[in-house]
């Protein structure tokens, strides 16, 4: 059985990965990807502004104002900073193809070439639009089900079944 799936690194796709592959690190998902992380904190800090405003303590509102105003530009600087990281993308543009069979995984691009075994594979996190493959903490490819040529996403979640080791389909 052999799988491939071919894409260009388009501008969408660079910001799906990068969303996925927050989406494993624990921190950077609830920094990042978590509304209420955000909101909850911004709620209190205006509670107490107006807590603070009824009792007369104008100086500890103006301080938590502009705590508040951090919030905002913190939150706006994440996104430009990630932002940004799909912007230095050396491969933007490029076509790569990803083929996967029983032997491994074969990564073909304008940057070079790779053939790697299925030992040298991390847990893939599999989603219901693709799988992300993991082959370190920090080096990860996306392979959305849209971009499949050859195979179909059950082959391609059977053959990560069958090849690494501690496979598990819901993502961590």
């Amino acid at each position: 059985m052999k799988t491939t799936h071919q894409f260009v690194m388009t501008d969408e796709y660079i910001a799906k990965a990068q969303h996925v592959t927050i989406a494993q690190n624990k921190a950077l998902k609830f920094l990042y990807q978590t509304p209420w992380a955000r909101w909850l904190p911004r709620a209190v800090i205006v509670a107490m502004m107006i807590f603070l405003y009824l009792i007369n303590l104008r100086s500890t509102v103006a301080l938590l104002a502009v705590a508040l105003l951090f919030s905002f530009a913190a939150e706006w600087f994440g996104q430009w900073s990630l932002a940004k990281a799909r912007k230095r993308v050396r491969a933007r543009g490029s076509t790569i193809t990803v083929s996967m069979d029983d032997q491994g995984i074969d990564i073909e691009g304008a940057n070079g070439n790779s053939q790697l075994k299925w030992s040298a594979m991390l847990q893939p996190a599999i989603y219901p639009d693709g799988a992300l493959i993991k082959f370190s903490r920090f080096a990860m490819v996306w392979l959305p089900d849209l971009a499949l040529t050859t195979g179909s996403p059950a082959d391609v979640r059977n053959l990560l079944a069958d090849n690494v080791k501690d496979f598990s389909r819901i993502p961590r």
